[in-house]
């Protein structure tokens, strides 16, 4: 069911090139969406710190835009330790708005780093059934930062966590 849920989602996405065009704020939409996934992270007891500018605007769909933290959020979650923290973090630098989420979990070899974001891959196929997951949440994050015309960067350590940033262009 989840499969077909992501698939359609990321179909959705892929047709609709466009991006509506409202103005969001966008610590309120991180806000609302950690709050709907406290209970996941509740349940494996994983601290979620919130590092939130005030007064961050972008336009778009803000509905995409949390459900591309939704994806991230629960990703971070699901590859962390039992009682570990994740930082969601939103900061303008010059004319860039950079939105990220950091995990303490267990890390991406640099290897994987080109192909996180592509349909289906995996990088330790030997953890998807233990970590669930359809294998499609980085590559609908990459379509909704394609329709906010975003970039996407990733920084991960084996063994020490990983963080991505999502990058929008800022306006003035």
């Amino acid at each position: 069911k989840r499969l077909i849920e992501d698939l359609l989602v990321l179909s959705d996405i892929e047709n609709r090139r466009e991006s509506d065009g409202s103005e969001f704020d966008i610590k309120t939409a991180i806000i609302n969406t950690v709050e709907a996934l406290r209970p996941i992270s509740h349940a494996k007891n994983v601290t979620v710190i919130t590092e939130l500018e005030e007064g961050l605007l972008i336009a778009g769909s803000v509905d995409r835009f949390r459900q591309m933290m939704v994806n991230l959020i629960e990703n971070a979650v699901k590859y962390s330790d039992e009682g570990g923290r994740i930082w969601v973090k939103a900061a303008k630098d010059s004319n860039k708005i950079i939105v990220s989420v950091r995990d303490e979990g267990i890390g991406i070899a640099p290897e994987h780093h080109e192909r996180l974001f592509e349909r289906f891959y995996r990088v330790d196929k030997s953890r998807s059934k233990k970590a669930g997951g359809t294998g499609l949440g980085l590559s609908i994050v990459k379509h909704i930062a394609v329709l906010f015309g975003a970039s996407l960067k990733v920084e991960s350590r084996v063994g020490e966590g990983t963080e991505f940033f999502v990058i929008f262009d800022a306006e003035d």
